[in-house]
């Protein structure tokens, strides 16, 4: 990412005595209060090997929900009001029902020979829902033709030279771009299954197998009886040598096929089988609210958003998150202390201010999307979302440079509060803001990759930060040593600065732009 042409506001040479107001010193008294000391304190408890990597519906999950309720008990916030009726436990837990799939549901046979997941192919996502077999695959070159009538409910398979791979952890947007292509040509024309075959495909399930064996979960409505059926083609990435048994029984070896890719399709005297075995298990996941009610213009709503949730364990290894997303976490609730004890020494907000971890999010954003289907305060009358993931660590760009956190949607939606937050750091914490990331040819879409977008796609004005994405990322080694708790505080501390301001300013604040579309 460090190549990337970055865009720097908020200290340069004419920007503060644009941007900079009075100091306000009683805003400043409780943004004193975010500390390094406290923000620690709170990370070496949810970022432990003890909560299992926090993933969605498992039990670290539901002690690190547990612990930040506690947290906002202590600090004197009291249960968001009318909770029952609002659908919540224990007046601070929004739940969320989920169905969780784990991959390996479909086992292959190919000419009455048994082929194993993860040995000699993968898939990414499950649509065949009952067991399938045809004798005939159609082969259809590189996939760049119609593959023709045979194909109707049928098989299709396709080569592939390239696979893709990068030097990260996921798949690359280029191999997921020329998958969806196939799937799409072979959709149209009908067919059931498609299989890709590669020669790089075991080095991409080596790659990629944390990705790949990841279990996927979808969100659920309680009163549904059955999960609705997937539909779509079932798109299965093969090895080499499984599709050049299959080429053989076409008189065909993988390199005529590959000089031959542009004649008609041909089908093939193959048998190709699927059986399918039910893989799934109904969850809860919760976003935990603490509410901080506001006086005069209470009906109107600022949101705080992080995700406490995380990827879990992988055999002996516990992926702790300290960064993604325990530094946003930790910093909602020394926010959340910090509205709380102004509230209480009479200098408590004019508009109510949600604090709300939220879980899911590495599953899909699927818990800030469950809020803004099912809203526990009505969007229309939420003012903004403000939220944090991954802000507590340094990216290439930035290994020798001055303190900085990446801006992403500030104006996307508001240019007003673009200019309020810009305004907040160059009064209080001087930091550079870089909005690379916010570009809309951004390659990294990082605006439609956290629980904001969820909030801005209803057409609430939002601002994602960020620190950026760095070599512990998704790994074992994001722990609460690699932590600069001291960027952690400034960054936490803008985040506050600008949530009060919206919180206490007169005017709210105007929605100028058209709502996103991804």
């Amino acid at each position: 990412m460090g190549y990337m042409l970055r865009s720097f506001v908020g200290i340069c040479i004419c920007a503060p005595c644009m941007l900079s107001a009075q100091v306000d010193s009683i805003r400043l008294k409780y943004g004193n209060t975010i500390t390094q000391e406290d923000l620690r304190k709170h990370l070496e408890v949810l970022a432990s090997d003890a909560y299992e990597g926090r993933e969605t519906g498992a039990q670290g999950q539901k002690m690190a929900a547990s612990y930040i309720r506690e947290q906002f008990v202590s600090y004197g916030i009291p249960p968001v009001p009318d909770a029952e009726e609002k659908g919540l436990i224990n007046g601070y837990e929004q739940p969320f029902p989920l169905e969780l799939t784990r991959p390996g549901g479909l086992s292959l046979i190919v000419n009455g020979t048994p082929i194993g997941f993860m040995q000699e192919f993968f898939y990414l996502s499950e649509r065949l829902r009952e067991d399938y077999s045809t004798d005939k695959v159609v082969f259809a070159g590189m996939g760049d033709q119609d593959p023709g009538p045979d194909a109707r409910g049928g098989t299709v398979l396709v080569l592939d030279k390239g696979s893709g791979t990068t030097a990260t952890d996921r798949p690359s947007r280029e191999l997921f771009q020329r998958i969806t292509r196939l799937a799409a040509m072979a959709e149209q024309a009908g067919a059931r299954v498609l299989l890709i075959a590669s020669p790089d495909t075991r080095e991409m399930m080596r790659q990629f197998a944390h990705y790949i064996t990841q279990p996927r979960m979808r969100l659920v409505e309680e009163k549904a009886e059955a999960a609705p059926a997937r539909t779509g083609i079932q798109t299965i990435i093969l090895d080499k040598a499984t599709a050049e048994r299959m080429l053989r029984t076409g008189r065909m070896t993988w390199k005529k096929a590959l000089r031959s890719a542009q004649k008609p399709p041909r089908t093939l005297p193959c048998s190709f089988a699927a059986r399918f075995v039910p893989n799934e298990q109904r969850l809860q996941g919760e976003n935990v609210l603490g509410y901080v009610e506001g006086s005069d213009k209470k009906d109107e709503l600022v949101v705080v958003t992080a995700h406490y949730d995380h990827i879990g364990t992988d055999h002996e290894d516990v992926y702790n998150g300290a960064d993604d997303d325990g530094s946003g976490t930790v910093a909602v609730l020394e926010m959340a202390e910090a509205f709380a004890q102004a509230k209480r020494d009479g200098h408590g907000p004019r508009r109510s201010v949600l604090f709300m971890p939220v879980s899911g999010e590495e599953k899909g954003l699927l818990g800030s999307e469950w809020y803004s289907e099912h809203p526990v305060f009505p969007l229309e009358s939420t003012v903004a979302d403000l939220n944090i993931d991954m802000i507590g660590r340094t990216d290439s760009a930035h290994a020798h440079g001055a303190p900085y956190v990446y801006i992403i949607g500030s104006d996307r939606l508001s240019t007003e509060l673009h200019r309020i937050n810009e305004a907040a750091n160059a009064t209080y914490t001087h930091l550079e803001l870089d909005n690379t990331f916010n570009a809309a040819d951004d390659p990294n879409r990082f605006y439609y990759r956290s629980d904001h977008y969820n909030f801005a796609k209803h057409g609430v004005p939002v601002i994602f930060y960020f620190s950026g994405v760095h070599e512990d990322y998704h790994q074992p080694g994001d722990e609460v040593d690699k932590i600069r708790f001291d960027l952690l505080q400034q960054r936490a501390r803008l985040v506050f600065y600008t949530a009060w301001e919206l919180a206490g300013r007169e005017q709210r604040i105007v929605v100028d732009r058209p709502i996103p579309k991804e």
